[in-house]
């Protein structure tokens, strides 16, 4: 027993001994270097210089970073956006075109034209029935006394250039007088009926 106790001693003691002289090694060569830094001063100050710009170097790094993160930023919201399209609504707008419009111009312009066309022919046939009637009674030399006065009318149409337009207002004049006439006849018509059943009614009260 007293055996295995000296014999642990022993190896605690050599462990010992080894790192106190490990300890005693670098100490020493930490003296050795401290005597030596008054020699090695410039050398500091170039590595001092070296640090400095290394320093001076990693402030301007220090932008890429964020720089980084900016352009991150923006693909994110890029991918955004393309996982999300616009959508695009499409509005249909119904214009007729313009053909359409040139065809319902070029139409109306055919129907006035033709009621052009219709109110012309109607004068037309007017003014050849006339010349025909009145070539008519021309040929009738037998009416001494007509011929007479188709001659004073065709003096008076020479002589007079609103002969027409007289014979017109004439011809309206009668037109009017005739519907008066009517309207009279009607009238009386109209008030004998109403005396016919006012004496039957009175007759009845009595």
């Amino acid at each position: 027993m007293n055996e295995q106790n000296n014999n642990t001693n022993a190896a605690f003691m050599e462990v010992t001994t080894r790192k106190v002289e490990g300890q005693d090694k670098k100490i020493t060569a930490i003296e050795e270097k401290i005597k030596d830094i008054p020699a090695n001063t410039e050398l500091l100050h170039k590595v001092l210089r070296g640090v400095d710009g290394l320093r001076s170097d990693i402030k301007e790094a220090s932008l890429v970073p964020d720089q980084l993160i900016q352009f991150s930023n923006r693909l994110e919201l890029v991918k955004d956006l393309l996982k999300q399209p616009p959508i695009n609504k499409v509005v249909h707008h119904h214009h007729i075109p313009k053909l359409i419009w040139i065809s319902v111009g070029l139409f109306m312009a055919l129907c006035l034209v033709c009621s052009g066309w219709y109110i012309a022919g109607t004068k037309l046939e007017g003014f050849v029935a006339s010349d025909t009637k009145y070539r008519h009674l021309r040929l009738d030399t037998a009416h001494k006394g007509l011929q007479l006065y188709l001659d004073q009318l065709d003096s008076a149409y020479k002589a007079h250039p609103d002969f027409r337009k007289k014979v017109l207002e004439t011809e309206e004049e009668y037109r009017l007088n005739f519907e008066r006439l009517q309207k009279a006849e009607r009238l009386k018509t109209e008030a004998k009926s109403l005396e016919k059943a006012a004496g039957r009614n009175k007759g009845r009260i009595n």
